[in-house]
């Protein structure tokens, strides 16, 4: 097959980057198909993961006026826009016409999900998203009532709707983010995010609790560290290791001084190793207000941390509902509850070493192996409709 991935630029080390990386890496050289990445906003960066040496990069440099719209007014933003958006879609078709294509995918709500499924070159156009649906302005404007003052705005979004139902598939990464996008679009199925790490076995007599992620407000560590005060009066020896960077960090490490736990957490900034540092714990904490698609909760699982997890949108459900993990959901964002969630795992060392077992057990079906068939097959499907 030839595969033609469409991303902005591949300067950055962020988890969609990364996910281009491993998947274009794993079609390339085990797959042995024709990978080709483009972008329009690379120039002079260096590309930050390693990819094969047999994937193939189409770099059209193309000055997106996007960022730097702001302080114009109305006809002068819609010109340069419109200029930009014509440059790049001219580009795009020369590229299908003179490059045969089986599979063109656009990532990350990169410029050309716009106009991609309305190019008739024959090859199947595929719209990848690794967001959930509701944080998109998108689902605010399709949601929203149609009145007399939005009539324009629903119009447009109607008009777009109808460009997006036109992708052969448009791909999810969560069972419940599909039923979402499900409500306004065709063609709508989810395949999740491969675990990238290789994984180490955990210790689980470690007396450890590790929760991984930015200092935002999405990762709701605020929750996480008043629930330790609680199980901090339990279980004093007990230690909770949080690794990140972000805007809160400073406003954390305050919220554990307030709570006397200076002697019980600790933060670290993050490690590249990760897999090193999931191993030397026994229990991994994931207390988000909302998710994507929590990866780092399935590289817990792949090294046998036993998990404690708000049931919050989108994923821990999916992956640890239909197992004896489920025990350990709790309803976001009842912090009296994963404090007593910890405190049951923390007591009962038996129980623990079964919710590893059970864990990496869970984590199986996650495996880069097991999810490159489901996207190859998704493949192979659309082009023998």
């Amino acid at each position: 097959m030839k595969i033609a991935y469409f991303f902005p630029n591949l300067k950055d080390s962020a988890g969609t980057e990364r996910m281009l990386n491993v998947k274009a890496n794993y079609l390339a050289d085990v797959l042995h198909h024709e990978v080709t990445i483009i972008t329009y906003s690379q120039f002079e960066d260096p590309i930050f993961f390693e990819f094969s040496e047999k994937i193939r990069f189409v770099h059209f440099n193309i000055p997106d006026p996007t960022s730097k719209l702001k302080g114009l007014g109305y006809w002068e933003k819609r010109k340069q826009y419109k200029e930009f958006m014509t440059t790049y879609r001219q580009k795009v078709e020369e590229y299908f016409y003179n490059n045969l294509t089986d599979i063109a995918i656009s990532m990350y709500f990169g410029a050309e999900h716009k106009f991609l499924p309305l190019i008739k070159d024959g090859s199947k156009k595929i719209m990848e998203y690794h967001f959930h649906f509701d944080i998109t302005p998108l689902s605010k404007k399709l949601k929203e009532k149609w009145s007399v003052k939005n009539l324009k705005m629903k119009i447009q979004t109607y008009l777009f709707q109808k460009t997006l139902n036109k992708y052969d598939k448009i791909i999810v990464l969560t069972e419940q983010d599909q039923e979402e996008w499900g409500r306004y679009f065709s063609n709508i199925i989810n395949i999740p995010n491969p675990i990238t790490i290789n994984p180490i076995k955990a210790n689980t007599e470690l007396e450890k609790v590790l929760a991984v992620g930015r200092f935002t407000y999405q990762k709701g560590f605020n929750y996480l560290i008043d629930a330790w005060a609680i199980v901090n009066k339990d279980f004093p020896n007990w230690q909770l290791d949080i690794y990140g960077s972000g805007e809160l960090e400073e406003e954390l490490k305050l919220q554990v001084k307030e709570l006397n736990l200076e002697n019980s957490v600790n933060i670290f900034k993050p490690r590249k190793d990760i897999n090193q540092v999931f191993s030397e714990h026994s229990i991994f904490a994931l207390s988000s207000r909302f998710e994507g698609f929590p990866l780092v909760l399935i590289e817990a699982l792949s090294c046998g941390l036993a998990p404690v997890a708000f049931e919050c949108k989108n994923g821990p459900k999916q992956m640890m509902g239909d197992s004896q993990l489920n025990d350990f959901l709790v309803t976001p964002f009842d912090v009296d509850n994963f404090a007593e969630s910890l405190k049951t795992l923390i007591s009962n060392k038996e129980l623990r070493l079964q919710m590893s077992e059970e864990a990496i057990k869970v984590s199986k079906k996650y495996e880069l192996e097991n999810i490159m068939s489901i996207w190859e097959s998704t493949f192979l499907k659309l082009l023998n409709k």
